[in-house]
């Protein structure tokens, strides 16, 4: 048998088309390798974040009586009057979550007059970056909505424009759904500044079993304890935080879990008819035993109002302060609020004087003020006095 003999050229092609296919076959492989690691990076981005079920969702009733070791609340002070919840979120199954029709559930913010817009937005908006599997909704008075521009292009509410800006924006970028509510009580002498909007008319909302609000201005910490109150608490007409005798600054309002119903709609404008003074506060009193949601344990809180730091000792913690809470409120009572622009001399004169919670109350108002020109492009309003 004659052997094949290979020419010393030829011997080179063999071996550089050998090298070339080799490395031809890892660039691929590390290719694939890299666009497979991608596609799951993006599948974890997009994918809605799934809060763990609460442990305990309801360690006891008739809150007052002293056997549940919870203080009596300022809002209900007889006995046996309210539940209340706990609302501790170590997971035992993250099938539970998964089990949830997300999309029957929904956070909601309440915008009553121009300057409520941004204060709401922000909270949606943080939502949204903090993958809330729940839905997102603003409800916003109707006559925003049918009110038109002149042939010139003016508006008649010089602050319309803004906010109408700003909901579009709200909607395109962080999925915010829309909806116009008529005023719960018409003014007389048809003053549309005088309209009474409430939180009532979250209960129109029929395409939704239960609906979550929180009171602003405030920033949201972590969106996971909200969305497992929202979630996984009993059910009932309405839920609310237990406005404990303490001094921290938090009040019921402050968030309501509301269970949107037709025939409860119906009784609440029946009753909101003939007081017209009223308020979310009070939206209990037409409902029969609300639940009570423990607003904060040993081990976390479902909102923490930045007054406290006001009243902070030598061993306050900046980091455990912020590592367990849901939901800051600006619930301040040295200063206006955080969308005001205060002068500085004041601004100083209302710092707390604990060394490490002024270090924190200073960083939380400059990062409410950085939040609110990122989502709405504005910065800090004139402080008027």
């Amino acid at each position: 048998m004659g052997r094949l003999l290979l020419s010393q050229s030829q011997v080179s092609l063999v071996v550089s088309s050998s090298i070339i296919f080799v490395f031809t076959v890892l660039l691929f492989l590390s290719g694939y390798v890299i666009q497979q690691r991608t596609l799951t990076g993006l599948q974890a981005a997009i994918k809605p974040r799934l809060p763990p079920p609460p442990h305990a969702q309801l360690q006891g009733d008739k809150a007052n009586d002293g056997a549940s070791g919870v203080q009596s609340s300022r809002l209900f002070s007889e006995k046996g009057k309210a539940k209340v919840a706990y609302a501790r979120l170590d997971a035992l199954a993250a099938q539970a979550s998964a089990d949830v029709d997300w999309k029957r559930l929904a956070h909601v913010q309440l915008v009553r007059t121009h300057h409520d817009v941004c204060n709401a937005i922000m909270i949606l908006a943080d939502l949204h970056k903090m993958k809330s599997p729940a839905r997102r909704v603003l409800l916003f008075p109707r006559r925003w909505a049918l009110e038109k521009e002149s042939k010139k292009g003016d508006i008649s509410d010089p602050f319309l424009g803004s906010s109408r800006r700003l909901m579009r924006m709200a909607a395109r970028r962080y999925g915010v759904e829309l909806r116009p509510v008529n005023p719960i009580t018409n003014s007389e002498n048809d003053d549309e500044d005088k309209d009474v909007y409430s939180l009532a008319s979250a209960f129109a909302l029929s395409d939704f079993d239960r609906v979550l609000t929180i009171e602003t201005p405030g920033l949201l910490i972590d969106a996971t304890p909200l969305d497992a109150v929202l979630a996984f608490t009993e059910r009932t007409p309405i839920a609310m935080l237990q406005d404990t005798a303490q001094s921290d600054g938090i009040h019921s309002e402050d968030l309501l879990l509301l269970q949107p119903s037709s025939t409860t709609y119906a009784t609440l404008l029946e009753y909101l008819a003939t007081n017209p003074s009223h308020n979310s506060t009070l939206l209990n009193s037409t409902l029969p035993d609300p639940l009570l949601l423990e607003s904060s344990t040993d081990t976390q809180a479902l909102i923490r109002s930045i007054g406290t730091l006001h009243e902070a000792s030598r061993g306050f913690n900046a980091t455990a302060y912020l590592s367990d809470v849901a939901y800051i409120r600006f619930s301040d009572p040295k200063l206006s609020g955080p969308e005001y622009d205060v002068p500085w001399s004041e601004k100083v004169a209302a710092r707390p004087r604990n060394k490490d919670a002024d270090w924190l109350w200073t960083k939380l108002y400059g990062q409410f003020a950085q939040t609110r020109m990122e989502v709405c492009g504005l910065d800090l309003e004139t402080w008027r006095g």
